[in-house]
């Protein structure tokens, strides 16, 4: 397998610090490189525009209705979630995605999936796909990768 085909690792401290820094917008960009590394990578799956544009979309368009367009009745807003429901599916096909590859790896699945549907786990296990995914592509291209801020916080980095 070339070294193309493989995902670049982003420690859970720059993927926070950056997001932080730029509004989330560094969070949008790293939810849609990463769908394309795994695609590439697996030879399959969803792409990054294919997971973030059914959000987007569907959490703006029915609030910017309901805001500017004075025919569209308040509640339609309610609409909006959808684009949320659809973040839900995109996360729990992406912690799936990276449980099977530490399976195929011969390695223990760090991610507890339903976590997700848990208010507070769900950012755990989010944090966790974060640091375990970065953890995977070093170990794929035979290097390591020192991430401070997870390493600290056994909840995030420990996989026993």
């Amino acid at each position: 397998m070339s070294d193309k085909s493989l995902g670049k690792p982003r420690p859970l401290w720059r993927v926070i610090l950056l997001s932080v820094a730029t509004g989330m917008l560094y969070y949008g960009w790293y939810k849609y490189i990463i769908q394309e590394e795994l695609r590439r990578y697996n030879g399959y799956g969803w792409t990054g525009i294919m997971c973030l544009a059914p959000f987007v979309l569907g959490v703006a368009v029915p609030q910017a209705l309901r805001l500017f367009d004075p025919d569209v009745p308040g509640w339609f807003g309610w609409f909006s979630l959808l684009g949320i429901v659809w973040i839900y599916i995109v996360q729990f096909r992406l912690y799936k995605t990276v449980n099977e590859l530490y399976l195929q790896a011969g390695m223990k699945e760090p991610l507890v999936v339903w976590w997700l549907f848990v208010p507070g786990l769900n950012l755990i296990v989010g944090l966790r796909q974060i640091h375990f995914l970065s953890q995977y592509w070093a170990k794929k291209q035979g290097t390591s990768i020192h991430d401070a801020l997870a390493e600290s916080i056994p909840l995030l980095s420990v996989n026993v």
